[in-house]
């Protein structure tokens, strides 16, 4: 058998040594030490909740729509499945945007990977691009027809079927390579106990962050004592290396009880091939198995076995041979670890094996890596498959849709991954850690409180979050739409508000829309953490001029922190306490953010007059509702004293005055519109805020704020959620007016008319944007099911 495949051993590894060695920079709070020990359940947990007006369908039309989903068991934790590839690639390919690219790239196509060229695709194909009543009439009519058990679970018609991703018949030694193995359906699914392994690999990370702030913080106080700022370099190279590898190991949140738990979830990647290119197609992904058994060598053995009927074959590597490799090392590593810890390393690795096997499922090509045999479980019939149990039955309401891609994810282990990871808290907890009882810095207690009440604010604000069964699924219709149930919700939105300012986004010449509302509780406990980040990091900026440590570096980080303490933390202080309180108060709790291309341009020295007349420039504008005037014009009075002091310190400090300017004003129905002169602004191009006994708008032009002021009072029909949309076609068209515009009077602007191949690169640039209409997304709660709609919508 050739050598191939190594593109396919890069994803196929990535895969296996990601879910053992997690990157570290993923950060957590202290998780409970029952993270470890997740419940195991052989179903999902509750399954996302499709639309209520959706009709269910049967478990068979499901199979006939969701591929190789069918033949995963039912206790799978997370699917991945793209269907239609080639097709989606066609698309891209034809796009505008795609070919400038190729253009700028040379114009020679871009190939697949090591310049092998991807293969040419038909322009008609009725097994591969069949309108979609005649795909749900040919997925329907197959799954009738499904085969009885122990015959496997059938392959239904699905577009690319038939005829697979290459371009007619393939032999055993033809090449198939990533285009045609990602062609037509490529699933990713992880089996029963990823959640919990990928929780204790990221409890393991985040407890290593632990202790490496822990050491730090004890690096820092040793340097203190020393008196040498050099020796802080020796003092962590110490405690991070063999020092901290002590540490995790003998940690109870994590150490050796982690180790010994550790195994590699199950991973399935399946390919879906036409019957001309499957033996290809497996030789294909069976070669990544003998790169391995090159790689490793005697640590591995052959393994062949079946599963609901179907053979697989590939590599064990033994963890019993890795074990005594490393006993072979054993005095390197007893140079850093006691003997007990490594007479437990040892014994734990013995007993971690590596499966990678190989082999052919109906239409599938799969490549399985578990920690055993026993871990690959493949459904014999449709009743023992993840398409019969409800986790899937979001996917009902789409069963006519011409799919692009599918995700799942099971509550249990989501909720498992979300309690795992956390966040600055085991930053905190660290140095906390690492200053209680320290020689060297005084008294660190007050410091050390601080810490603690981080991590409790962070506490606080994770518990407001909520998690479900994930479901999403990508189709085309009018371009591309993602269709979203259930997931992660940290609490951020007020989802029963109706949102009064939701129609200001509805005109064609807005660009760009967003509009929500916070919620209350979420907003107080968000603030209150900000707050005791802000006052922790005062506190340790205070406690480091204490340390009786004499150098240039240190002296000048001494004078500024003085200074800042005695002149402008008050400030600083009376500023955040005025925005966050007063200012925060007096505003509802709901703001949206409206950019709109109908600004007139100010008059700048320089600019032609025709340019100025007719050039239009952004306009953006804040606007939020006004629940307390009173209380917002005192925030104002309260930030414009605190101003004028700061400027007048500011002024002390570089002797030179610098006052405090005062802003004029004007009025039009009730609303006041405040700005500071500068030469040049006209209504239309004027920062400004305006103030009404409704609405407070912080914008780039006066006469947008009025508008959308007039706009908000009229009211109308409200949306929940989260709102946010992007208008190609007005971006497409100023664009295109400005491009004119510059090009008529390139010679006054420039001094030269715009040579010919540049004009076109211009023009060429603008015309990506005929295949694009408008981007919608919109995050809403429909009962109790969180949702969100993505429309990218093309022409």
């Amino acid at each position: 058998m050739k050598k191939r495949a190594n593109w396919l051993l890069i994803p196929a590894v990535a895969l296996g040594l990601g879910s053992c060695d997690k990157k570290k920079e993923v950060s957590a709070p202290e998780a409970p030490a029952a993270v470890a020990e997740t419940p195991k359940k052989e179903t999902p947990a509750a399954a996302p909740v499709a639309p209520a007006a959706a009709p269910k369908i049967a478990a068979e039309e499901r199979a006939a729509k969701l591929g190789f989903v069918k033949h995963l068991p039912q206790d799978t934790e997370v699917v991945l499945a793209f269907y239609n590839g080639t097709k989606t690639a066609d698309r891209v390919k034809k796009s505008k945007l795609w070919k400038l690219v190729e253009a700028e790239m040379g114009g020679g196509g871009m190939g697949g990977p090591g310049g092998m060229a991807v293969p040419a695709e038909p322009e008609e194909d009725e097994d591969m691009e069949a309108p979609e009543a005649e795909q749900d009439d040919a997925a329907v009519g197959a799954a009738e027809e499904e085969p009885e058990a122990g015959a496997g679970l059938g392959e239904p018609a699905f577009p690319g079927a038939a005829d697979g991703p290459g371009n007619g018949p393939a032999g055993p030694d033809s090449e198939m390579g990533p285009a045609a193995m990602f062609g037509t359906e490529f699933t990713l699914a992880l089996g029963k106990t990823t959640g919990e392994q990928t929780g204790n690999l990221l409890n393991f990370s985040r407890r290593m962050n632990y202790f490496q702030m822990r050491n730090l913080a004890k690096a820092f106080v040793a340097m203190v004592k020393t008196g040498d700022a050099s020796s802080i370099a020796k003092s962590l190279e110490e405690r991070m290396g063999s020092a901290m590898m002590k540490d995790i190991l003998s940690d109870p949140q994590s150490g050796m009880a982690t180790v010994n738990k550790a195994k590699m979830p199950p991973i399935y990647l399946a390919f879906r091939t036409s019957e001309a290119d499957r033996a290809a197609a497996a030789q294909e992904v069976a070669s990544t198995v003998e790169n391995l058994n090159m790689m490793l060598g005697p640590m591995v053995e052959p393994v062949k076995f079946d599963v609901a009927g179907h053979t697989f074959e590939g590599a064990k590597v033994l963890g019993a041979k890795i074990a005594e490799n490393m006993a072979q090392g054993r005095a390197e590593m007893e140079a850093n670890l006691d003997a007990a810890t490594v007479d437990q390393l040892i014994a734990a690795v013995a007993k971690k094996d590596l499966v990678v096997v190989s082999g052919t499922v109906g239409d599938y090509v799969v490549l399985f890596i578990g920690g055993s045999t026993d871990d690959l479980k493949l459904a014999s019939n449709t009743s023992e498959s993840l398409v019969s149990t409800e986790a899937l039955a979001f996917t009902d309401a789409y069963a006519s849709k011409d799919l692009a891609a599918l995700v799942y994810g099971q509550k249990e282990a989501l909720d498992t991954l979300v309690k795992s990871a956390g966040g600055i808290a085991d930053i905190t907890n660290g140095l906390r850690d690492g200053l209680s009882g320290a020689d060297g810095l005084g008294n660190t207690r007050d410091l050390e409180a601080m810490f603690q009440i981080v991590a409790e604010r962070e506490a606080a604000l994770r518990k407001l979050a909520t998690i479900d069964a994930a479901g999403t699924l990508a189709f085309w219709e009018e371009g591309l739409k993602i269709e979203s149930f259930g997931g992660s919700d940290p609490g951020m939105v007020d989802w029963k508000a109706s949102n009064k300012l939701s129609r200001l986004g509805d005109s064609s010449d807005v660009v760009m829309f967003a509009d929500l509302t916070v919620d209350a509780v979420y907003d107080q406990k968000s603030r209150d953490y900000v707050e005791a980040l802000m006052e922790t990091g005062y506190a340790m900026a205070m406690k480091v001029t204490e340390i009786p440590m004499e150098n240039e570096q240190m002296a000048q980080f001494k004078g500024m922190a003085k200074m800042f303490d005695e002149k402008f933390r008050p400030d600083i202080a009376s500023l955040w306490d005025t925005m966050s309180n007063d200012f925060g108060s007096s505003l509802g709790k709901e703001s949206a953010l409206v950019v709109d291309l109908k600004g007139a341009s100010p008059a700048i020295p320089g600019i032609p007059q025709e340019v100025v007349d007719k050039a239009k420039v952004p306009r953006i504008s804040l606007i939020s509702p006004v629940t307390d005037r009173a209380k917002l014009s005192g925030s104002w009075t309260k930030m414009n004293t605190t101003l004028t002091g700061t400027l007048a310190k500011i002024s002390e400090l570089t002797g030179q005055e610098i006052p405090m300017q005062k802003p004029l004003s004007s009025e039009k129905n009730g609303n006041i519109t405040w700005f500071f002169p500068m030469p040049f602004f006209t209504d239309d191009f004027l920062p400004s805020v305006t103030v009404g006994d409704k609405w407070f708008v912080a914008s780039s032009s006066k006469l947008q704020a009025l508008d959308l002021i007039s706009q908000a009072d009229a009211g109308g029909e409200g949306r929940t959620g989260v709102w946010f949309s992007m208008n190609f076609k007005a971006l497409q068209q100023y664009a295109a007016e400005t491009y004119k515009l510059v090009d008529d009077n390139a010679e006054t602007l420039t001094g030269n008319a715009f040579p010919p191949e540049q004009k076109k690169h211009v023009l060429d640039a603008i015309s990506t944007l005929d295949d694009l209409d408008k981007l919608t997304v919109h995050a809403r709660r429909e009962g109790d099911v969180l949702r969100s709609s993505i429309h990218f919508k093309t022409r």
